[in-house]
């Protein structure tokens, strides 16, 4: 009997303790010292908010040194001359208006990044030449530009050819999507085409220019475009075909024949395990900006986003002092997902699947000054209440 009772009385000890602790762990989350949904700090440990302290930090030494134009004395991230002559000649007798400054930010951002990531800078010529072929170069007006799938490439395909000025129109935009990467291609130099030697000096007399996007609403754009679009033949039997007979059980036949009904969950398995299983680019549709762009290493002197896409496309056609020979509008209208509209996507992938795309694409979200993706935060704390 004594040995039952001790028994019992062990047992209500420890249910009591137990009570105790959970009444704890209750009363931290409620006050919000332990981040939950960082139990897998898979999906937060390679974001990096610090981003917007050395903005800040950077733009107070800026404006005590040079009254509003951040400087930077590392050799890597020095303008060329030509950027620094083209800076002086557009500087604002005042501040600098909130695009210039949006602008400088992104750049300082970009740069101390990549003075983490990449301490020893490396030089263009070290670079294959394939995978450079996404650059533009227009040698004539020093204009250097990194074109992104997805991220007004077509439009500044259509400025470089007008440029040229080897084509018959008014206006530069009146050239067709299918012109600019066909008919007209061969106008466009490509970093690419040059030899090594000549590329250092190209890359160090231009003004380098690259515009982004948020990751994961272009991967949305991608996928709307090339997979759930009609007219997209192409990526339909290049990639559809190939994605539905991997990831759908019970295909029919007409699916594995066409290709033309992907959907959003099969596309994103597909790009997750093409990253793991080459060690090669991605399709340039959902390659990772640092892939094609390699901004640790050109050092870009203007860094424009497709969410500010007119205003920034104005600034540095007027740093390039080029905007005289266009005409406005210098940019097509744009469509961009709302946040209800990327959650309807994104709800379809799994929560592991979302950890894996988040590493995947983080590097761009702290080079290029993009906050943690708000719908993997609200799909996160969505799957933690309905727990």
């Amino acid at each position: 009997m004594r040995r039952v009772g001790s028994v019992t009385s062990c047992a209500k000890v420890t249910l009591c303790l137990l009570n105790i602790w959970v009444l704890c762990v209750i009363l931290v989350v409620a006050l919000g010292h332990w981040r939950v949904f960082d139990a897998d700090l898979s999906l937060h440990r390679f974001h990096d908010d610090s981003h917007l302290v050395v903005m800040r930090e950077l733009k107070e030494e800026a404006n005590l040194k040079t009254g509003g134009f951040s400087t930077n004395k590392s050799k890597s991230a020095e303008a060329s001359p030509v950027v620094k002559k083209q800076i002086q000649e557009h500087k604002p007798a005042a501040a600098l208006t909130a695009v210039q400054q949006e602008i400088e930010d992104r750049v300082s951002t970009m740069t101390q990044w990549c003075a983490r990531l990449h301490p020893r800078s490396r030089d263009v010529a070290s670079i294959p030449a394939e995978r450079l072929s996404m650059i533009m170069v227009d040698r004539e007006h020093r204009l250097l530009f990194c074109q992104i799938p997805g991220v007004a490439q077509n439009d500044w395909r259509r400025i470089f050819i007008y440029l040229s000025g080897k084509v018959d129109v008014t206006q530069h935009l009146k050239i067709s999507a299918y012109d600019a990467h066909s008919k007209y291609a061969p106008l466009l130099k490509k970093l690419s085409d040059f030899k090594p030697e000549e590329r250092k000096k190209i890359v160090e007399e231009s003004m380098k220019v690259v515009f982004v996007r948020d990751p994961f609403e272009r991967l949305v754009s991608t996928y709307q475009n090339k997979f759930q679009a009609r007219y997209s033949k192409y990526f339909h039997e290049s990639f559809g075909r190939k994605i539905i007979q991997r990831y759908r059980k019970n295909a029919t036949a007409k699916s594995k024949k066409e290709g033309n009904d992907v959907t959003f969950n099969e596309f994103v398995r597909f790009v997750l395990d093409s990253e793991h299983e080459t060690d090669g680019p991605l399709n340039e549709h959902w390659e990772r900006y640092y892939k094609q762009c390699h901004p640790c290493v050109l050092h870009y002197d203007f860094v424009g986003k497709f969410e500010t896409l007119a205003d920034d496309t104005v600034e540095v056609l007027t740093r390039a002092k080029v905007i005289k020979k266009l005409s406005a509008p210098y940019v097509a209208d744009t469509f961009r997902n709302s946040e209800k509209s990327l959650k309807t996507f994104f709800q379809t992938v799994s929560q592991a699947d979302l950890k894996r795309l988040w590493n995947i694409y983080y590097p761009d979200y702290n080079l290029f000054s993009y906050s943690y993706p708000e719908v993997l935060h609200t799909l996160f704390q969505k799957s933690f209440h309905d727990y």
